[in-house]
């Protein structure tokens, strides 16, 4: 299969890109080149109550918004569209735990090229591919708050519930209790996206670890209902024909989503972890669902959201554990200032077969300043 993926992307690389020099007769002067920087900054405050002490600490919510910097240039004519992106994740000082905050980070998001044209596009490098890019469904507009994989307290311990020695005894963060994201990471690799046919669009990926991936992805819009629904899957096999890790053998799931004309929205995903041959434990799987509301004309600033969130993982870090997150999230646009106000409430519980542990609740507020 991942020598059928292979030869796949490669003739449809070659004839993207043959069909590209045979159309394109543009003289220099009718491409048009473009070059952009942009990104935002995201800060955060969050405080609670991890079961024996309270909390409050200053963060970069990077799992869930990373402060980011981004570097966009094409160049485009009637037929023909060459493009690269560079995007930059900038973190001083990452999500807070309890007692301090996490250290400066710096990383590469996305460094890639792109060649489109009416045959769709080619995404060259690193960056989301097919498993990254279709895997979940998310339409409450609240996804900066606490998005399918991540919140402001990744980085909160849990406590053994049966012990008082304090918050980092236990090792178990928020991040390590719900598991893996719903995609396959951002990694170096190439991916053909399909144009849209009747509101479907396809990817299908491979990357360097010799892993394969695809993705479809639907929106359309019925008398004002909007519709989006993604599936993607991904094995996770190396190079070297052993396992990206000791557990995973492959990924796969997809969401939908609703909007009504009236603001009233919901959002639902599914993940599974495919654990490999070797592996005895059960498959892990993650599911998320948020019921929202988006609200016009209710300020002069911009659009505001609201969403009620449930989310539960159950055998995503070890055979046997639970994972629940309940959230009330909020979002407010200030649009004339590039910048959305977040905030909301998480109740946050983790349990294995050996540890009970204490809920985790706390409040939250952060802001994103976008350039």
């Amino acid at each position: 299969m991942t020598n059928f993926r292979s030869m796949l992307l490669s003739t449809v690389a070659i004839g993207l890109m043959t069909t590209s020099v045979v159309s394109t007769s543009a003289s220099a002067a009718d491409v048009e080149k473009k070059m952009a920087w942009s990104g935002f900054v995201n800060r955060a405050m969050i405080s609670g109550d991890d079961g024996e002490n309270n909390f409050i600490s200053h963060t970069d919510p990077s799992g869930v918004g990373q402060s980011r910097g981004r570097i966009k240039a094409s160049a485009k004519s009637e037929n023909l569209e060459i493009g690269s992106l560079i995007e930059l994740g900038l973190s001083n000082g990452a999500n807070a735990d309890q007692t301090g905050n996490g250290a400066a980070s710096f990383s590469v998001r996305h460094s890639m090229i792109y060649v489109a044209n009416s045959m769709g596009r080619l995404n060259i490098g690193h960056t989301s591919h097919a498993a990254e890019n279709y895997q979940v469904s998310d339409v409450s507009g609240t996804s900066i708050a606490v998005s399918h994989s991540a919140n402001p307290f990744n980085s909160v311990v849990f406590n053994d519930s049966s012990t008082i020695a304090g918050s980092t005894a236990a090792g178990v963060t928020v991040a390590t209790g719900h598991g893996g994201g719903y995609g396959a990471g951002r990694e170096s690799g190439v991916t053909y996206q399909t144009p849209t046919f009747n509101g479907f669009t396809a990817q299908v990926s491979h990357r360097t670890d010799a892993s394969g991936a695809y993705g479809v992805k639907y929106g359309g819009d019925f008398n004002g209902v909007k519709v989006t629904g993604v599936y993607s899957y991904a094995n996770m096999a190396t190079a070297d024909g052993v396992l990206k890790t000791a557990a995973q053998d492959s990924v796969h799931g997809g969401g939908v989503g609703i909007e009504l004309p009236t603001g009233l929205n919901l959002s639902a995903s599914y993940r599974e972890e495919e654990k490999n041959s070797a592996n005895t434990a059960p498959d892990g799987n993650t599911m998320m669902t948020k019921l929202g509301y988006k609200m016009t004309g209710l300020s002069d600033l911009g659009g505001t959201n609201v969403a009620l969130m449930y989310k539960k993982a159950e055998d995503a870090n070890a055979t046997g554990d639970k994972y629940e997150n309940v959230s009330i999230l909020f979002t407010q646009s200030i649009s004339d200032y590039g910048t959305t106000v977040y905030g909301g409430y998480s109740n946050m519980s983790y349990d294995t077969t050996a540890t009970n542990y204490d809920d985790i609740n706390g409040f939250f507020m952060g802001a994103t300043v976008s350039f």
